[in-house]
């Protein structure tokens, strides 16, 4: 469990102010991984708009380990990487000439 805005962000896009669901980090749920948000008591784990719950005994340990957990203090700012764009490969081929039989 990772806390903080980078973690969530990879995962899931920010919700309204008035949205129900408190983003909080990132978290793994056996082989899934998703944005780790608190829905009212609940944990629950978040991918792109499709909410996970999680069992009971997976709730007592997170809130027992979010309890003393500092979240990620950076500003968060989304920016779009640039991928280097390069020259298409042109390949020539030249025609042969055959001579006409006289």
């Amino acid at each position: 469990m990772r806390l903080g805005a980078h973690e969530w962000a990879r995962h899931t896009y920010e919700r309204s102010a008035n949205d129900p669901l408190a983003l909080l980090g990132s978290a793994h749920h056996g082989m899934q991984s998703g944005a780790l948000a608190k829905l009212g008591d609940e944990f629950v784990l978040v991918v792109g708009d499709h909410v996970t719950a999680l069992s009971h005994s997976d709730n007592k340990n997170l809130a027992a380990a979010t309890a003393h957990a500092k979240p990620d203090s950076r500003p968060f700012v989304f920016q779009p990487t640039q991928v280097p764009t390069t020259a298409p490969v042109v390949v020539v081929i030249k025609r042969r000439r055959v001579p006409a039989p006289h």
